[in-house]
């Protein structure tokens, strides 16, 4: 066999070879977890979607990945399970009600239990979603970031912020498709 035949199998082979990833979406309860994951599976938002108790495992096929999404409920007596997701995670999205500015204060420190400081998670690109910019009072991801101090805890890490709505599908598309090519980038 020629090395150009060589060449061309194992290209072929590399062009088929299937581009899987496990993705972990983490963020306080009622942020809107369920809600994006199902407008990203559907593009649409979908009405009655009731608060995750436990976890929702989705398969969702986006620009040639099948992205495995671990939803998994935020409310504090669920968060345990968090910790059974980390290993083999591919990256892990973090939502935040931008519109929730009472609450913001626990997500900081959520998230930087949970991801910031978490070891087993340094080198997995994080998307953080400032969801709900659909409603007036939102913070949008310039001050978000400032806010949760991610300029200073995460300037070591790969992690991007983008505004989204869940409910009318606002940057939702964007910032899936920045994950995406972190995941292309990674796999290289």
């Amino acid at each position: 066999m020629s090395f150009m035949s060589t060449f061309s199998k194992w290209l072929m082979g590399k062009l088929r070879e299937e581009r899987k990833a496990k993705i972990l979406i983490l963020g306080l309860d009622a942020a809107g977890k369920t809600t994006l994951t199902k407008y990203v599976n559907t593009g649409a938002f979908l009405e009655g979607i009731t608060p995750t108790i436990g976890q929702n495992i989705d398969t969702i096929n986006f620009e040639g990945w099948d992205i495995t999404t671990i939803d998994v409920a935020g409310q504090e007596q669920f968060r345990f399970l968090w910790d059974i997701h980390y290993p083999g995670c591919s990256a892990v999205i973090f939502v935040i009600d931008a519109a929730d500015i009472e609450r913001l204060p626990e997500a900081r420190d959520i998230l930087r239990i949970h991801l910031v400081n978490n070891p087993i998670l340094e080198k997995v690109p994080a998307l953080i979603i400032a969801n709900k910019q659909d409603l007036p009072q939102a913070i949008q991801a310039p001050m978000m970031i400032q806010l949760l101090n991610l300029h200073l805890d995460m300037k070591e890490r790969t992690f991007a912020v983008f505004d989204c709505s869940a409910l009318t599908g606002r940057g939702v598309v964007e910032a899936f498709a920045w994950l995406v090519n972190q995941l292309e980038m990674n796999k290289i």
